[in-house]
């Protein structure tokens, strides 16, 4: 998944904004469930909603799949952000970063930039370390 939105918050009722939402999550968890990594459990409870499936590589289109997304859902987006036990709702853009690049840039147009505002939500990009196969 290359860019979600993720909503979370300590005393969330997940199940219960889960409910009242017209948004699939894909993934949810609760606080105190076991995390992925041994020995460690979520502080918090929230959910993740896909809002672009493009490959990694491909930011331009992870843009234009977020903003679509943002124009669709923003008052779906607005009512979960207002529940009660929401503390954190951010989008976060997963992208690759290759070894032996100095420098890497993200450009957000206006009007995504104005969406996101718009609906109150973070904005976050996660650089992924990939390696890129050489095809001799």
């Amino acid at each position: 998944m290359s860019s979600i939105l993720r909503i979370s918050g300590e005393t969330l009722n997940i199940d219960l904004l889960l409910a009242e939402s017209s948004l699939y999550a894909y993934r949810t968890w609760k606080r105190g469930e076991s995390r992925t990594l041994k020995g460690k459990f979520h502080e918090n409870s929230g959910a993740c909603f896909l809002a672009s499936d493009a490959d990694f590589d491909d930011f331009s289109k992870q843009i234009q799949d977020a903003t679509e997304f943002l124009e669709i859902h923003t008052p779906s987006i607005l009512k979960m952000i207002s529940f009660p036990g929401v503390q954190n709702a951010d989008l976060d853009f997963g992208v690759s970063t290759y070894e032996g690049y100095f420098s890497h840039s993200s450009y957000f147009p206006p009007n995504f930039i104005k969406l996101a505002a718009k609906t109150g939500i973070g904005v976050e990009i996660s650089h992924y370390l990939c390696s890129k196969l050489n095809e001799d």
